[in-house]
């Protein structure tokens, strides 16, 4: 299900999100910036990262 994003300032709908970690949208109205973050992410995603991280640092020495 998609939420609607409404500017802060004057209550535009400026997107649909279905999730995400962050997002920063700025009004073409009235120019306010809105930055969102998500309450909490998927315990999958936060290994994800954390992996890749992993993986990089054992093929550079």
């Amino acid at each position: 299900m998609l939420n609607p994003i409404r500017c802060g300032g004057c209550e535009r709908l400026l997107a649909k999100i279905g999730h995400g970690a962050e997002i920063q949208i700025k009004c073409p109205r009235c120019g306010t910036l809105n930055h969102l973050k998500a309450s909490s992410l998927p315990a999958d995603r936060l290994e994800r990262p954390l992996k890749a991280v992993e993986n990089d640092q054992h093929q550079h020495p």
